[in-house]
C-alpha cells in the first residue's frame, strides 16, 4: 500500500528517513527503472536491459536485481551490495507530483512522500528538514535525484525512438539454470542487436555519436556479463538456504 502526500515543512517538520537496505523495507523489486544519465555508473554493477512500456510503447532501460518477483539480490544486512544505487530506488520514499498553477494551464513539479513506506520515522534516521524549516542535506539530494528522473523520462523516450528507428532493439528470452537444478525464464526483456549495430552506415553511427547514444549502447552491452555475477549471487543464497 502507498500513501502519497504533498511534502511540506510544517506537517512533516519531524519527518526522518531511516533507510535500511534489507528485505521487507520497501525495496523488494527485481527490476529497477534506470535512465540514460546513470548508465555509465550502473553498467559496472548490474545487467541492464530494456522492457517495453505497454502504455507508451517506448522501450525503457532497467537494471535486473533478481529473478523472482520481489527478489532484490542487492539487499544485504543494512547494506546495498553495489557501489551505485539506481535513482528510482535511491529516491524512495519520495516521488514527483504535479500541482496546478493558479490562473494557468501549466503544472508545477512538487515533491510527494509515501507516508506508508517502511523508511518513514519521526524518531530514528536522517531529518528531512532542518530545525528552522529549511531543507536538510538529504532532501537537497532527493531534489537533485527527482530532477534527474524527471528529465530522464524524456531522454529515455528520445533514445527509444532512435533505436527503434534504426531497428536495433531485439527481444531476449533467457532461461537461467541454478546449481540446484532449478530453472527460471527471463521474459519480456530486450537488448541491442549487435549484428545490426555493426552493419549501420556512417551517417547512422554519426547520429548516434552526436546525441551521446552510442555511449549508452556500449554501456548496455558492457553490462551483460553482470548477469553471470547475479546468477552466482543467487546460487550462494540457494546453497546457504540448503545448508541452514
Amino acid at each position: 500500500m502507498t500513501n502519497h502526500v504533498l511534502l511540506d515543512n510544517v506537517t512533516h517538520k519531524h519527518l526522518k528517513i531511516n533507510r535500511a537496505w534489507r528485505p521487507n523495507q520497501g525495496y523488494d523489486v527485481n527490476l529497477a527503472r534506470v535512465f540514460p544519465v546513470e548508465l555509465g555508473a550502473l553498467q559496472a554493477e548490474y545487467p541492464l536491459f530494456f522492457i517495453r512500456n505497454v502504455d507508451s510503447g517506448h522501450f525503457e532501460t532497467v537494471a535486473l536485481l533478481g529473478f523472482e518477483d520481489s527478489e532484490n539480490l542487492y539487499l544485504g544486512d543494512d547494506q546495498w551490495l553495489a557501489r551505485a544505487v539506481p535513482m528510482t530506488i535511491e529516491r524512495q520514499p519520495f516521488l514527483i507530483g504535479f500541482q496546478d498553477q493558479a490562473g494557468g494551464p501549466d503544472q508545477t513539479p512538487v515533491i510527494h512522500v509515501d507516508m506508508d513506506h517502511p523508511s518513514i520515522s519521526e524518531s530514528e534516521g536522517t531529518p528531512v528538514f532542518l530545525p528552522h524549516g529549511g531543507e536538510g542535506p538529504l532532501l537537497e539530494h532527493i531534489n537533485t535525484l527527482l530532477a534527474s528522473i524527471h528529465a530522464g523520462h524524456q531522454a529515455s523516450q528520445d533514445f527509444s525512438r532512435l533505436l527503434v528507428g534504426l531497428d536495433l532493439i531485439e527481444s531476449l528470452d533467457l532461461e537461467v539454470e541454478f546449481n540446484d537444478g532449478s530453472r527460471h525464464a527471463l521474459k519480456g526483456l530486450y537488448t541491442i542487436n549487435e549484428e545490426r549495430l555493426r552493419a549501420l552506415n556512417a551517417d547512422s553511427l554519426a547520429t548516434l555519436h552526436e546525441k551521446g547514444y552510442l555511449q549508452h549502447i556500449y554501456m548496455l552491452l558492457a553490462s551483460l556479463p553482470k548477469l553471470a555475477v547475479l546468477i552466482e549471487r543467487k546460487n550462494r543464497l540457494i546453497e546457504a538456504a540448503g545448508s541452514a
